[in-house]
């Protein structure tokens, strides 16, 4: 079974990598390769399914993603995703912490850990609020954060770009109430994931993206 979930993985990859043909671009000056040489939570915009395959692609060595244990739990994911190790199930509907205690673990073996801190996909082209459970994992444990921008566009024909940029610490503010300096820090990492989706999607200058309280709720087609 494990041989034929290593088959499966690399497939996945190889076909990513030929259909799409990632341009990673690199833009700060602590990250310049997907080998990252310390052990990294790694934030991204969330755009399309395909998005979670893309950063583990890309960044192949050495990780950990969090998955959406609904979707874990779906008969449709769940022979796959039940027997890859990298994958840590969390509960988006209920207030979990247990997939924090598995990710730190992770970060102690070595292993860089992959967040989608919105949760969900959003495809009107804003972005979600984002959720502060990866600010408090790289805070409690002191890895860098590593922002990257994904343009989401996925099809034949057209190179997906992928935006990343430097490594940042998130570290304790004295006087400053938990909740609301990780509430700051999330608002600060989503202002900066947007620039770099632009960035990924060609925009010479992005548009302004309102603060996560006034961003207009995604209407459901």
């Amino acid at each position: 079974m494990r041989l034929v979930m290593v088959v499966v993985i690399y497939t996945v990859r190889v076909f990513l990598y030929v259909w799409y043909r990632p341009k990673v671009v690199f833009v700060g000056k602590s990250v310049k390769s997907s080998r990252l040489k310390t052990p990294s939570v790694l934030i991204a915009n969330h755009t399309s399914m395909l998005d979670p395959l893309m950063m583990l692609a890309i960044f192949f060595h050495k990780r950990s993603i969090v998955v959406a244990k609904d979707q874990v739990e779906d008969p449709h994911f769940s022979w796959a995703l039940t027997r890859v190790k990298c994958v840590i199930p969390c509960d988006r509907f209920n207030l979990d912490t247990e997939w924090a205690l598995i990710a730190k673990k992770e970060l102690e073996k070595g292993n860089s850990v992959i967040i989608f801190p919105e949760g969900k996909c959003r495809y009107d082209g804003l972005l979600n609020e984002f959720k502060t459970g990866f600010a408090f994992l790289a805070r409690s444990t002191g890895a860098p954060v590593v922002s990257v921008g994904l343009d989401g566009i996925y099809k034949f024909g057209h190179r997906t770009r992928v935006i990343v940029d430097d490594a940042e610490k998130i570290e304790r503010v004295k006087g400053v109430p938990s909740s609301k300096h990780l509430a700051e820090r999330s608002e600060y990492f989503r202002q900066k994931v947007w620039k770099l989706k632009q960035k990924a999607l060609g925009v010479a200058e992005a548009p302004v993206l309102p603060v996560a309280a006034e961003t207009p709720e995604e209407v459901q087609a």
